[in-house]
């Protein structure tokens, strides 16, 4: 009998610890320890100057919410060889989440790969339909349909519903060929008697996108107006019109400073403001939400304003502090 009271003794001690043993297990698996890890920023072309804005943006959002940060990207637009030096980053285990500047569905294979080990993944710029991307959690941008469709309405009021536009575009991608059609969409439905070109690729390096911007003048007599899709167009624009001698209503993106002095000085008409410090700001939050294991909706979709010269001041002053950030 005592033998057998000790047997029954031991077996409950027993499952005592196994229950105590599964109840720490349990937490800890769902639990993210994301405090005192990194996010990673995941970008091509990582000097450019709008990508540097976007950069800043991210590290400042990191910094806010106590994160490291670390930038990974080649100099070139590369996206084999930034998701070849993301692999080698990401191998070192301290990252708590990642947002990936993608642009081209080449990054979906990466994306669905680092999903696997249970990293958020959040898509700054690009608006993508919920699904199209296995493995990413969300993106956040403005949309590009809007802003097309407003562009074209004060374009087209501008040149008073007559003539010819042109547009161009950094590259062929999915957030600037919707910019071009929704624009020609929007200019057709509002201003019939416009006629808009075909768009063209401009590319990156600016005397290209110059020489390319002044062929379009000199081949097209009738261009009143243009509109360019990415952050480069504002100077491939406004170096075309004193080439070829013309004045037109040129219309770019994103509110560098070098865009914005553009516009202050008369040299282009207005650009559109993506929100670029928003979105790499937002995308630190949204990560961080993750990482605490909050819900957040597939798209966070932000404002994209019309800048002229009568609406700079907040621009010029959001780039204060962005220089004040590259300068600590």
């Amino acid at each position: 009998m005592k033998m057998m009271r000790n047997m029954k003794w031991f077996c409950a001690l027993g499952l005592v610890a196994l229950l105590s043993g599964c109840e720490k297990k349990s937490p800890e698996s769902s639990a993210p320890k994301a405090i005192g890890k990194k996010f990673y920023w995941v970008q091509p072309m990582k000097g450019h100057p709008v990508h540097q804005m976007t950069q800043i943006g991210f590290r400042e959002g990191c910094k806010k919410l106590g994160y490291q940060v670390e930038i990974i990207g080649t100099d070139s637009p590369d996206v084999a060889g930034t998701i070849a030096l993301a692999e080698q980053a990401l191998a070192k285990g301290d990252a708590a989440g990642i947002a990936i500047w993608t642009g081209s569905p080449s990054w979906n294979p990466f994306i669905e790969k680092v999903s696997k080990s249970g990293l958020p993944i959040i898509l700054p710029h690009f608006p993508m339909p919920e699904g199209s991307v296995p493995g990413a959690t969300g993106i956040i941008s403005c949309d590009p349909a809007d802003y097309a469709t407003g562009a074209a309405r004060e374009i087209g009021k501008a040149i008073g519903g007559k003539g010819s536009v042109a547009i161009t575009q950094g590259s062929f991608n999915s957030t600037e060929n919707m910019v071009s059609e929704s624009f020609t969409k929007a200019m057709k439905d509002l201003y019939p008697a416009v006629k808009v070109l075909a768009a063209e690729e401009e590319g990156f390096d600016a005397p290209k996108a110059i020489s390319k911007a002044v062929s379009i003048l000199q081949a097209h007599p009738d261009v009143v107006a243009a509109l360019s899709t990415t952050g480069g167009g504002a100077t491939a624009w406004a170096g075309a019109q004193k080439e070829a001698g013309r004045k037109i209503v040129a219309v770019g993106m994103d509110y560098t400073r070098v865009n914005l002095d553009m516009v202050k000085e008369g040299r282009m008409y207005a650009v559109v403001g993506q929100p670029l410090w928003e979105e790499s700001f937002g995308a630190a939050d949204l990560l961080d939400k993750i990482a605490r294991g909050e819900k957040i909706p597939w798209w966070t979709k932000l404002p994209a304003p019309f800048i002229t010269k009568d609406n700079l001041a907040p621009y010029y002053t959001l780039l204060d502090k962005v220089e004040a950030a590259i300068q600590r």
